[in-house]
């Protein structure tokens, strides 16, 4: 028998010996009833202790009790910390559940499966409206945030231990906060920054001082090094007319302190993190100006002389394909489960929903559990071998199964196993998700089925999602539903120009972390998709032609046409960020802790914004053509700070 079919047929018995016993069983016992583990002492601990992370990892707790005897210490599975409780979900709650997972793709991490458990039946064929993804480590660190468990990982080279309070999906990217011991203080982290796998601790051994600051409210960024950030003091800007309609929107109208005969308005804004509030202003390029204070007039100032008088870094152009096969063969894997780990997870899915309908076809296991006819009958097969002591036939899983049908008589297994972390984040992410949709109702099923659900799992508000929505959302939604035709006017990030267009919207979506629209352009006679937020007016023309198809959720906000430039970027640790944050088509990280970056640069104002916001720690190293680019803006913006005469 293959190491992984000993290694699942061991687990699997150890789940059923530990979840029938009416008592704690000694380590002894265990090994004597559960074949498979080694003979030698130290070798069967070992195993044992293997065993009971993989167990942990897969939301399945083995729990540790005194008892009489040499050894003192006794194992078990509570039932009640097994199976999912009843958590008497009305239909109505059922199905606002049901049509949440359905508009959010969280990307295999298991929202179906969870609502299967819940009872749902049939699943909702609702068009998905928002893709928030799940990153490697997402599901670990929400089982570790239920269960007050502490994480250790890496984090930009550093190793971390931290006791997880909330997860947040925010600007396109999950964060964890949590405390740190190694800082001895709250800290923010970006899930997906964090490097190969999240170790978890024991249930309990999460642990916060009293009085511990822990918040979710700005990221922590790689380009805010320690002890730059300054006092919350008030900064004044000047925004250009151009952008001075959203800004004020975005910011707010009771922080517009000035609007000027042209258009343009000055806003105040408090910050105690400088860099940030200098990464936002620079993201206007020439069209936003610093007037007070002056400390802070005068950073941007040498920022961006920094950007525009470093030296030139062309050189050999390197090739894509370099970059990528570096790529390929250099950076760690984040694979986290091992072969027989995710059979195991795989098995005990089947196992539940197979005590549940009792018979099946085996061509519908296969393919609602994603495998082949012929690996069901050889998992089936094997889990049919296994059972508790003395695995006698009555003893045994009664698994019948062929290349026609599955029969299953599992009255032990009859009830739901609990959520396992994918599936619990998959619900409340959804769930938070449609509940900041503008008319949500804070108090309607859905809202009642996950302050339920989140209750009775012990992870109430273990997860929060952050999507802002725009002004005219709701008239966009509006021409989506009824099919309308709109004139708009629209900002181009990629320009900086305010164009009048007619456009029939088919689609709004969150990608990244933002709302946008995908629509029929007349002004490009194609479709396009635009950002919602940099709408500045609609009005509606009429009907949409007949026969415009709904398209699918874009993957990405915006794909690269063959026009797009492909640009290579130099960046040094400290502006690292870009490789990680921005549309990358291959990046290549660098023995200094910096890396090079292969960009698709369609829109060169984005582009320049990218240079400015990395400061001189970025570069461009290829094309020649395109070598002076982030020198240029910052002449640009420069001209904005020269004295008046």
């Amino acid at each position: 028998m293959a190491a992984d079919d000993e290694k699942l047929e061991r687990l699997t018995d150890l789940i059923l010996v530990l979840l029938r016993t009416p008592r704690p069983l000694s380590l002894e016992e265990i090994v004597r009833e559960v074949p498979g583990y080694p003979d030698a002492h130290d070798a069967y601990r070992q195993a044992f202790e293997r065993d009971k992370r993989l167990l942990r990892e897969e939301g399945i707790f083995v729990t540790k009790e005194a008892i009489d005897g040499p050894e003192q210490f006794g194992y078990r599975i509570d039932p009640a910390g097994y199976f999912l409780p009843d958590l008497a979900l009305s239909p109505e709650e059922q199905a606002a559940l049901n049509l949440a997972v359905a508009a959010v793709d969280l990307t295999a991490a298991g929202g179906g499966d969870a609502l299967r458990k819940l009872g749902v039946r049939e699943l909702a064929e609702t068009r998905p409206i928002a893709s928030l993804g799940a990153p490697i480590g997402l599901d670990r660190l929400y089982q570790a945030i239920a269960s007050k468990a502490e994480v250790r990982f890496t984090y930009l080279g550093e190793p971390r231990t931290v006791s997880p309070w909330r997860l947040r999906f925010a600007g396109g990217h999950w964060y964890l906060a949590g405390w740190s011991k190694e800082r001895d203080a709250g800290r923010n982290f970006r899930v997906d920054r964090i490097e190969g796998k999240v170790s978890m601790g024991s249930p309990g051994s999460a642990s916060f001082p009293e009085g511990a600051a822990v918040r979710l409210d700005l990221p922590d960024e790689p380009w805010t090094p320690a002890g730059e950030t300054l006092d919350a003091e008030a900064l004044r800007v000047v925004i250009s007319p151009v952008h001075a309609w959203r800004v004020a929107a975005e910011v707010g109208s009771d922080r517009v302190v000035e609007r000027h005969e042209n258009g343009a308005i000055t806003v105040e804004i408090e910050t105690s993190a400088w860099p940030l509030a200098r990464s936002w202003i620079l993201s206007f390029l020439e069209e936003a100006e610093v007037v007070s204070p002056k400390a802070a007039r005068d950073d941007l100032v040498a920022w961006v002389e920094a950007v525009r008088d470093q030296p030139r870094r062309g050189g050999d152009e390197p090739t894509l394909e370099e970059i990528e096969e570096s790529q390929s063969s250099g950076e760690p894997s984040t694979s986290s489960a091992t072969g027989a780990q995710q059979r195991l997870r795989r098995l005990l899915a089947m196992l539940s929903w197979l005590a549940d309908v009792g018979s099946a076809p085996t061509a519908d296991v296969a393919e609602r559990f994603s495998m082949t006819p012929d690996e069901v009958i050889a998992e089936l097969e094997l889990a049919a071998c296994c059972g508790v002591p003395p695995y006698s036939p009555g003893e045994l899983m009664d698994i019948i199964v062929d290349a026609d049908v599955v029969e299953a008589r599992l009255p032990e297994l009859a009830r739901p196993r609990q959520l396992t972390a994918s599936e619990g984040v998959a619900l409340a992410a959804a769930a938070r998700m449609i509940l900041s949709m503008p008319g949500s109702d804070d108090a309607g099923p859905l809202a009642r089925a996950l302050d339920r659900l989140e209750g009775a799992l012990g992870d109430r508000m273990a997860v929060e999602v952050d999507i802002p929505n725009p002004p005219l959302l709701g008239e966009l939604q509006k021409a989506v539903d009824g099919r309308r035709q709109l004139e708009v006017e629209y900002l181009a990030a990629s320009t900086d120009e305010l164009t009048t267009r007619v456009i029939d919207p088919l689609l709004l979506a969150v990608i990244e972390g933002r709302w946008y629209l995908v629509a029929e352009c007349q002004r490009a006679g194609a479709r396009r998709t635009f950002r919602a937020d940099l709408f500045k007016s609609v009005r509606d023309v009429g009907s949409q032609p007949e026969g415009l198809e709904t398209p699918a959720v874009p993957d990405a906000p915006f794909t690269p046409t063959a026009e797009a430039d492909l640009v290579f970027v130099k960046v040094d640790p400290e502006a690292r960020w870009i490789a990680d944050s921005i549309p990358s088509v291959a990046r290549r990280f660098e023995e200094d802790g910096g890396a090079t970056v292969a960009i698709a640069v369609a829109g060169r104002r984005w582009f320049e914004r990218v240079l400015l916001q990395a400061g001189a720690g970025a570069s461009v190293i290829a094309p020649r053509e395109l070598l002076d680019v982030g020198r240029h803006a910052a002449e640009r913006v420069l001209r904005r700070y020269q004295p008046t005469v």
